[in-house]
């Protein structure tokens, strides 16, 4: 296993394990539905797009208690992000603006997006009229 792999299911791991506890302590609130979903579907759920990814383990691994964690993960926004880790990209006009994630047609900026707990469809990263872009190095 190479040390991405081993990052991805670290990932992986802490996704699982902050679901689980927060189920535990707040049941029917349909947080259940997503671990089921994690659990069924494996490492899958996670996106394969590294800066993706490095969203995910800066609200999952941040230090916060799990409620606060799983609170972040359904609410946040990209543009709530700490600035490391917002999805930039440089726009047709010259501009630094924040990226929005395409799943099977559907734009959002909300960090839950990033994670496709049904595991169907293409997604990446997009400008606000969904067309496909890259994001700038080192953001």
């Amino acid at each position: 296993m190479n040390l991405s792999e081993q990052k991805d299911l670290n990932c992986y791991k802490t996704l699982l394990t902050t679901l689980g506890e927060y189920v535990d302590k707040f049941p029917a609130t349909g947080v259940d539905k997503m671990l089921k979903n994690a659990i069924e579907n494996g490492m899958k759920v996670l996106p394969k797009d590294e800066k993706a990814l490095d969203i995910l383990k800066c609200i999952l691994m941040g230090g916060k208690n799990v409620p606060a964690t799983v609170q972040d993960l359904l609410n946040l926004r990209f543009t709530d992000l700490v600035i490391e880790c917002r999805p930039v990209y440089l726009s047709k006009s010259g501009k630094k603006e924040i990226a929005f994630w395409s799943k099977n047609g559907t734009i959002s900026d909300k960090v839950l997006s990033l994670i496709d707990f049904s595991v169907e469809g293409k997604s990446y990263w997009c400008n606000a009229e969904g067309e496909k872009i890259n994001l700038e190095k080192g953001e």
